[in-house]
Order: structure tokens, then C-alpha cells, then sequence
């Protein structure tokens, strides 16, 4: 039975989502299954994991199309109950073949904690790419107690995260209410409840999308503000709630939507008084 159950979320990537999940069946950690929650993809996507025989494969079909969020938990709810860990990975993500060993090694280094995150190499196009979490974050504040870290800026990208089942279950899945950043708020609810191991190494290959969520500025902001007002009493007592502000600020003039995101911050922090 599987000890780990890898969830990928999936909506109309036929053309590309056997690269994502040739990178998981082919790992060298091999006690896992595939769960493909299919976000009611209109393309060959059903066909092209059909055609694919591994019988590691689980592969449902969401009734309507929700976004990642709904799509991530769908597939969480079908997990085999022997299940552990959760893994994630996204239809245009690759996994480096050791990704799982490594995250395990880190694991086993760190025998409290409960989730584990590696650094990835985000392709930006036009030949640039960044590494994540930022690597001017000291190496020490990214493991164990790493909450104050994270309410400063996320350092986990959910297809870097490796989670025991009973603590997902624990803290509560991903927020579908949140137009994005869904795993920057699930990373925080993490980061309350248990420590953190952090593998140091590139263990993903990940890419920009304007079809994605990171295709849309103004999701992203909003959501940012929807989270400094969710945990506001959280990034007040680490003193991190104006950085967190200035940052949100500044993108917000950067996209030019400065007096709109102003205007939702103020009534959403006067709601939370």
C-alpha cells in the first residue's frame, strides 16, 4: 500500500501533463500513489492518462470546474487510507527523480518535524529564471519554527511540500475561497502547528503561466490582503504585519491598482477590529 499519495491537480494541460507525471512515476523513492483530480478539462486529458500504464494511477473527474484549491482537496478526499504523507505537484511542474528520497533524508534529520520543502528553479521566459524560497533568507530560518519567516514573505511552493496526512488533516486543507495563494495560507496554518525540515537543494522545475494563477496580478493581491487580515493578530505579535503591508503596497502601484487595493485593505482590517 502507498505510503505516499501525490495529488495533482490538472485542468485542460493534455499537452503537457505526461511530462509532469513521468516525473513522479519514475522517482527513486517508489512507494506512492498518483492521485489526478481532472478540474473538468474539455481536452484529451482523460485519454492522455489513459494511455499511460502504470497502476499507480488514480485518476477522478471534478463534477465542475473549481479552480486549484477544489481541485488539490478532491484529490486529497482520495487518498488511500494507508496513506502518510501528501505530496503535491502541478500538470506543468517537474520533479527531479530524488525529490521524495531527499525531502524522506531531510525528514529523517529532523525527527519532530511534520512537512518538508525544497527549493525550486522558477522559469521566468525570456532566458530568466529565480530560485525559491529567496536565498538571501538565512539558511537556519528555514526549518523548525519558521512561522514568523513565512507571515514575512511564503518560502513554500506547494509542489515542494511533503505533509503527514494527519497534520493536513489537522490544520485544515486548502482555503477555496481564496482566489490564490491558497498554499501561502495553508503553509502558514502548517508552520502554527509543527516544525518545518527544509531539504537545500533544487528538487523542482517550475514555470510562469498567464493561464495560471500566477498569470493574474490582481488575484494575487487580493488574496495577499485577504491573509494579512486573516492571521492579522499573528503578524502583529511577530512584528511583521508593515513589511507585509509595504510589500502588498507596492505591488499594488506596480500593477496600478494602488487606490482599489487601499480602499478593500481598509475594510477588511476595519471588519477584523
Amino acid at each position: 500500500m502507498p505510503l505516499v499519495s501525490v495529488i495533482l491537480p490538472t485542468y485542460n494541460r493534455a499537452h503537457m501533463i505526461k511530462n509532469a507525471i513521468d516525473s513522479v512515476l519514475t522517482q527513486t523513492f517508489t512507494d506512492l500513489e498518483l492521485i489526478i483530480a481532472d478540474d473538468a478539462s474539455n481536452d484529451d486529458t482523460e485519454a492522455v492518462i489513459s494511455a499511460i500504464p502504470d497502476e499507480r494511477i488514480h485518476y477522478f473527474r471534478c463534477e465542475k470546474n473549481g479552480g486549484a484549491a477544489a481541485a488539490r482537496n478532491f484529490g486529497i478526499s482520495k487518498a488511500s487510507p494507508s496513506s502518510e504523507w501528501i505530496a503535491f505537484e502541478d500538470s506543468d511542474d517537474i520533479w527531479h527523480s530524488d525529490k521524495l528520497e531527499k525531502q524522506f533524508l531531510s525528514l529523517s534529520k529532523d525527527k519532530k518535524a511534520q512537512f518538508c520543502y525544497h527549493k525550486i528553479r522558477y522559469d521566468m521566459g525570456g532566458g530568466f529564471s529565480a530560485i525559491l524560497p529567496d536565498e538571501r533568507v538565512p539558511l537556519e530560518k528555514k526549518s523548525g519554527d519558521i512561522m514568523r519567516e513565512l507571515l514575512n514573505d511564503n518560502l513554500v511552493d506547494c509542489p515542494s511540500l511533503l505533509v503527514r496526512k494527519d497534520l493536513l488533516e489537522k490544520t485544515g486543507l486548502f482555503d477555496e475561497t481564496l482566489p490564490a495563494l491558497e498554499d501561502y495560507d495553508l503553509a502558514i496554518r502548517l508552520s502554527k502547528a509543527a516544525r518545518a525540515a527544509f531539504t537545500n537543494e533544487i528538487l523542482l522545475e517550475s514555470s510562469y503561466s498567464t493561464t495560471g494563477v500566477s498569470g493574474s496580478p490582481k488575484n494575487y493581491l487580493i488574496a495577499s490582503c485577504l491573509i494579512l487580515s486573516k492571521y492579522k493578530k499573528d503578524y502583529l505579535e511577530t512584528d511583521t504585519f508593515n513589511h507585509r503591508l509595504s510589500i502588498i503596497l507596492a505591488d499594488a502601484e506596480r500593477v496600478g491598482v494602488k487606490n482599489e487595493i487601499v480602499a478593500f485593505l481598509e475594510k477588511l482590517l476595519k471588519a477584523s477590529y
